[in-house]
């Protein structure tokens, strides 16, 4: 999915190095669908039917460069640059950023990597390979969208060590579009995030299991915080995998505070090297309260070719005790009090 080019005469003009020391790697991914959904509120706020274009429904849109320089000694320098965008108006993604996806530049060896900018929490790293529909909008993201969350001003590490994969973050501010949010002189605790985890995969089975941590990106929030522990399993036999995953919450941060649990389990199934289907379901208990949503969702992909692919993703959201969740998360996109049901059509391209 990734054209490669050693750009021979380029690094022989400018570094007067060999082919084989420097490489580019020019990537990216459309994903463009049409969304119905119900009971999404009208002008006046009544629950009404909503149909519109929708961009990165299974992997956000998005281009970028990555590459990476032999410095002899099994020695490396690598960078990583990633722009988002909406395939429906061509506007950048992550709130504007030119690279919101990654940025970062580093060192990686035989131990493993260290790199410093703009990187996905340990959360997304290693829950990834434990959601069956592989965090697409409908997903273990719509009851916590930490688990896709990204972290500036950042150092990571990740190594692989045969069967384990062992990722860490430190984060000097993880939000840098907050005023004072992070970095501030005298509160190194502000807008602070750091997790790590790891990931066993002997074979058929895998397992994972992470933690993150973050601070309030306030000085007066600075001692307030968030904290996630979560893990996943999936087993494969031939044509079928099965997943499962955990996730536990306690937070005083203001607007994230409570704990809750969130559970999730789903299958995948293989139908013909061109057909994959997927199905899960996610509920939150929330401590204290009775407000539990629970979702389902369903995925089916068609392979055009290695490159292009077909898609329908379904889910419903069914809300108790007073909770507001819609298929898309907590958000507008819900009259509160209703349930929900969602459908997207669309296609993907990779390059």
């Amino acid at each position: 999915m990734k054209k490669k080019s050693c750009m021979a005469a380029t690094a022989a003009l400018l570094a007067g190095s060999a082919c084989a020391q420097t490489s580019l790697t020019l990537f990216g991914v459309i994903d463009s669908g049409i969304e119905m959904v119900n009971n999404a509120p009208d002008a006046n706020g009544n629950p009404s039917r909503r149909i519109h274009h929708n961009s990165g429904n299974l992997w956000g849109s998005r281009w970028g460069l990555e590459g990476s320089e032999d410095l002899g000694g099994g020695l490396r320098a690598v960078y990583h640059l990633e722009s988002g965008f909406d395939s429906d108006t061509g506007a950048s993604g992550q709130g504007g950023r030119l690279f919101g996806r990654r940025a970062y530049i580093g060192l990686g060896g035989k131990s493993g990597s260290v790199t410093v900018g703009r990187h996905y929490n340990v959360l997304f790293d290693l829950l990834y390979p434990f959601d069956p529909t592989g965090m697409a909008s409908y997903s273990t993201l719509t009851h916590d969208p930490a688990f896709a969350e990204r972290a500036d001003n950042s150092i990571k590490y990740n190594g692989k060590f045969g069967d384990v994969t062992v990722t860490g973050l430190y984060s000097f501010g993880y939000d840098s579009t907050i005023k004072d949010g992070g970095e501030m002189a005298g509160a190194p605790g502000v807008g602070r995030e750091l997790g790590g985890g790891l990931r066993y995969a002997p074979g058929a089975l895998e397992i994972g299991l992470v933690f993150d941590q973050r601070h309030g990106t306030s000085y007066a929030s600075r001692s307030q915080v968030e904290k996630r522990l979560a893990a996943g399993l999936s087993y494969n036999a031939g044509p079928l995998t099965t997943y499962l995953g955990y996730r536990w919450l306690e937070s005083d941060v203001e607007d994230i505070s409570g704990a809750s649990n969130l559970y999730w389990g789903g299958l995948r199934y293989q139908a013909t090297p061109a057909i994959s289907l997927a199905g899960m379901t996610a509920y939150t208990d929330t401590k204290g309260s009775a407000a539990d949503p629970l979702t389902f969702a369903l995925l089916g992909t068609y392979d055009l070719s290695k490159r292009s692919s077909l898609y329908l993703l379904a889910s419903y959201a069914r809300n108790r005790g007073g909770s507001n969740m819609g298929v898309n998360g907590v958000d507008n996109q819900l009259v509160p009090g209703n349930n929900q049901t969602g459908m997207i059509a669309g296609i993907l391209h990779q390059f």
